[in-house]
């Protein structure tokens, strides 16, 4: 993010002479005193667009502890439901039946595949 856009998105939060409040917390943060960032409010990898409605700014701490407890777990638990959408990982859990074997629905059983020798 340009220098300029990060204080263009901290002035459109000013309440009063460079003093914006946290998105995070809701104290005053101090443009020239505090160590700030501007957070995105949804996150970009969950698809949150990256336009200034969703940016504000945030202290440095504030916005370090949401990135680590609800944004990432958040992007992580995504990114599994993704791979399992697109089948390029197996599910964890389940039974594998082994080779030449099938559930067989009227019985409720796994039995021994049938072979075209047996009648």
């Amino acid at each position: 993010m340009s220098a300029k856009r990060r204080q263009a998105i901290f002035t459109e939060h000013c309440t009063g002479h460079n003093i914006a409040p946290c998105c995070l917390c809701g104290e005053p943060i101090q443009r020239h005193e505090d160590r700030w960032i501007i957070e995105h409010r949804r996150a970009l990898a969950l698809l949150g667009p990256d336009l200034n409605t969703n940016c504000a700014p945030a202290h440095f701490k504030c916005g370090e502890v949401k990135t680590h407890t609800q944004d990432l777990p958040r992007i992580r638990k995504a990114k599994r439901q993704q791979a399992r959408h697109e089948g390029t990982k197996k599910p964890t859990r389940g039974f594998e039946a082994p080779a030449g074997v099938v559930f067989d629905w009227k019985l409720r059983r796994y039995v021994l595949r049938p072979t075209a020798s047996q009648p």
